[in-house]
């Protein structure tokens, strides 16, 4: 990810709400708000030596990786109208957490 420095600033950087995953994600969507251009470049290349800080605890980088979703999609669908979309999320992505710490046995 490339973010051009002033645009990050003036956004306040990554929200720290986030412990780990989303952060990302929150911060495309917060610079699209402010009308900033997200582009994706397919031939862009990234190597990631891997999964360092998830493989010591599965389980609970399983319980991470579902707070920072349930975390940004109650941001992305605020207000009393979509109370039923971001009950229904959280309903689901509850459920796929326990069966994925179920699958791998904590």
């Amino acid at each position: 990810m490339l973010v051009r420095r002033v645009a990050f600033d003036r956004l306040g950087g990554f929200d720290d709400g986030y412990f780990m995953y989303f952060e990302d994600v929150d911060l495309g969507r917060r610079l699209s708000e402010l009308k900033y251009r997200n582009v994706f470049v397919p031939a862009a290349e990234v190597m990631h030596s891997g999964a360092h800080s998830t493989t010591s605890d599965s389980a609970a980088m399983i319980a991470a990786h579902h707070e920072s979703a349930r975390r940004f999609l109650a941001k992305k669908y605020a207000g009393p109208l979509l109370w039923p979309v971001r009950t229904a999320l959280s309903i689901g992505l509850q459920l796929r957490a326990r069966g994925l710490r179920r699958r791998i046995g904590s």
